[in-house]
């Protein structure tokens, strides 16, 4: 709805802008043409609950009413321009100057003329569950009783009857709907130039045709061996033999008259009236698809048959007359259109292919095969909007890298129990000193020292030279915006899959190898917004595996894994850091002396127990930088064609130096 609204009032300010009386809208919607010409005109302009659907409209000329006019005249609507603004309406009430009165409808249903009439009158009007169909009136100028009885007219089994009360009650007549159930809809009658209008739905052919003869006055009789039903007919017929030999068409029955008597009998002939004077002619479709052409002439012609042939031939079974319609259509539709080659500059033609812009029709386009242009098929207009609005999607990918530095920090807590003992004086050389300095810390790929601050370098530099932190990856990844990057430092155990039989207890190899990945495992993918900021969604995880066991127990060697992932944005250049991917291990070393550490109580003096416990914690800093590529250069293309050296030396400045 919000799209509608906007093109409307787009179409309006582009018409103000220009302040031309010319505009057109092409298949849109008539509540949004009548919005656009209240605003155009300036004051309201609406439609009541009759209006509906889509239509086209025109202004070409200073004469504004007269083109709206025949635009509602077109579309079957009227207009009420009086007061202070336009009501558009399908229904049209009339007072005469003698107390007469006209009501005139387009396309609504009874019951809403039902309710207009009462509206417009004060005469009170009361009715049963009408039919749904929309049905037209024009009762010229009479009383409103004669208006509601036409109406009433329109609708078959009903009538409308006037109460004590004084008001009408339009209800179903004695014996209609009994007669509605078992027999249908059947309707015959003769307009005011002698043409019969014939409206069937769901009816037997005998009931349809008897009602014909009776409203013609025509003798019959029937020999019928089966009574199909003809679900829905309206067609109307130049004379009664016409009307009558349509009806039997449809109801599969042979005629035939002696004398004034019409004799009907079921036909031997299956379809015989119906391919009556029609026979299959071949045609040839050039330059449309053969099948999309199909599609289109059967809906053109829904009673000629069709048939695809190869080589873009094909056989339609049709009369002359129908013949030459459906040739003259074909010359139409089949006509060549122009094809144009479309240059790509910055996306291929894969990703444009996939991702289509809604303004432009998929039919029209197809891949050139060359990954960079593809082809148009359309109309020199259209190519022009496609050109005009080609920079709206062909636009470069602005590049992305991620400075990544991986830091492992380590933190050993043990116990250790060994007889010992050591005297001595202690003296000023046995204090500890610790210095630090940049020196590792300057030599990594990241520049700490303005990403983080002095302070944190100094201190990942201490811990570097203590070895409680040493470094476990440092590069820098680049992509493009929306694309993932990923980097991985692992390794790999591969180990024979075996099962430990149960009677001997020794372990059973399958024959099957399997493998255990561990290490670090980094995914980023980076959009650059309209901002100039970076939305980056990483995921790590680092994994370990332990002891093999397999030898003895038959079970695989144990593995643990840490996984994060978090969505963060950040500015160009803003550092990230990503921990919590903690991995812990304890251990225990026992040393001996042979024969005497066995002995009891006494032998914990000739051995010595180290009991340890490893924790080990991966951070990951990332430092994101947009590199947005900006087509239009200003002036440099000037300076450019002076100098020669010109891209040389800023490929240099911007990659190399």
């Amino acid at each position: 709805m919000r799209k509608k609204f906007l093109a409307v009032l787009l179409s309006c300010i582009a018409l103000f802008v220009c302040g031309s009386e010319s505009f057109e809208f092409v298949d849109r919607d008539i509540g949004e043409i009548l919005y656009a010409v209240s605003l155009y005109k300036g004051f309201p302009v609406t439609a009541d609950d009759t209006v509906s659907g889509r239509a086209t409209f025109r202004l070409a000329g200073d004469d504004f009413e007269s083109d709206f006019d025949a635009f509602l005249e077109s579309n079957r609507m009227f207009v009420d321009k009086s007061g202070e603004r336009w009501v558009v309406s399908r229904i049209r009430f009339d007072s005469g100057d003698i107390g007469l009165m006209s009501l005139d409808a387009l396309d609504v249903t009874a019951a809403r003329m039902f309710e207009e009439v009462a509206k417009r009158t004060g005469v009170c009007v009361t009715f049963e569950n009408l039919p749904q169909n929309r049905m037209s009136l024009h009762s010229g100028y009479c009383t409103v009783d004669e208006i509601v009885k036409r109406i009433a007219g329109l609708c078959p089994g009903f009538e409308a009857r006037l109460t004590e009360s004084g008001f009408f009650h339009v209800s179903r007549s004695e014996g209609a709907q009994a007669l509605s159930l078992k027999n249908g809809k059947a309707e015959f009658r003769q307009d005011e130039d002698g043409k019969w209008v014939c409206d069937i739905q769901n009816s037997p052919v005998s009931y349809a045709s008897e009602r014909l003869f009776q409203a013609a006055g025509k003798e019959f009789c029937f020999s019928l061996s089966s009574d199909a039903r003809i679900l829905r007919a309206s067609y109307s017929a130049a004379d009664f033999d016409e009307a009558l030999s349509r009806l039997c068409v449809l109801g599969g029955t042979d005629i035939a008259k002696e004398g004034d008597v019409y004799f009907l009998s079921t036909s031997k002939v299956k379809d015989k009236a119906l391919s009556a004077g029609r026979k299959w002619r071949t045609a040839e479709v050039k330059n449309v698809p053969l099948q999309n052409f199909i599609q289109l002439s059967s809906r053109r012609f829904p009673s000629v048959q069709t048939l695809a042939l190869d080589g873009g031939r094909l056989m339609h079974f049709s009369t002359d007359e129908e013949a030459s319609e459906f040739a003259a259509f074909l010359a139409a539709s089949d006509v060549a259109a122009d094809s144009r080659l479309v240059k790509l500059k910055y996306i291929r033609t894969a990703d444009f292919m996939k991702n289509i812009p809604p303004f432009i029709d998929k039919s029209s386009v197809s891949d050139s095969g060359m990954g960079d242009s593809f082809y148009f098929t359309g109309s020199e207009e259209a190519y022009g909007r496609l050109i005009e609005r080609l920079g709206e999607f062909d636009r470069p990918v602005s590049r992305v890298s991620y400075d990544l530095l991986i830091m492992q920090y380590q933190d050993i807590d043990g116990s250790d129990w060994k007889p010992s003992l050591k005297a001595g004086r202690v003296s000023l050389g046995d204090m500890n000193s610790a210095s630090a300095s940049l020196g590792s810390v300057l030599d990594l790929n990241m520049d700490v020292v303005s990403a983080f601050g002095m302070k944190f370098a100094a201190s990942l530099q201490t811990a570097i030279t203590q070895s409680k932190a040493k470094v476990y990856a440092d590069t820098t990844l680049n992509g493009v915006s929306g694309s993932s990057i990923s980097f991985q430092n692992t390794n790999t155990y591969r180990y024979r899959d075996n099962n430990l039989d149960p009677e001997t207890g020794e372990p059973v190899y399958s024959g099957v190898t399997k493998e255990i990945v561990s290490g670090l495992k980094l995914e980023v993918t980076g959009i650059v917004t309209g901002d100039g900021m970076i939305t980056s969604r990483v995921s790590a995880s680092v994994s370990r595996q332990g002891t093999d066991l397999s030898s003895t127990t038959g079970n695989p060697p144990p593995s643990s894994e840490k996984v994060v992932t978090t969505e963060v944005r950040a500015k160009s250049g803003e550092p990230v850091v990503l921990s919590g991917l903690v991995q812990e291990e304890e251990g225990e070393a026992v040393s001996r002396v042979p024969f005497l550490s066995r002995i009891p109580l006494l032998g914990r003096l000739f051995k010595s127990v180290e009991k340890s416990k490893e924790r080990t914690e991966l951070v990951i800093y990332l430092v994101p930088t947009a590199d947005v590529f900006e087509p239009d250069c200003g002036n440099v293309g000037n300076e450019a064609d002076g100098d020669p050296d010109y891209m040389m030396r800023r490929a240099f400045e911007e990659f190399v130096w």
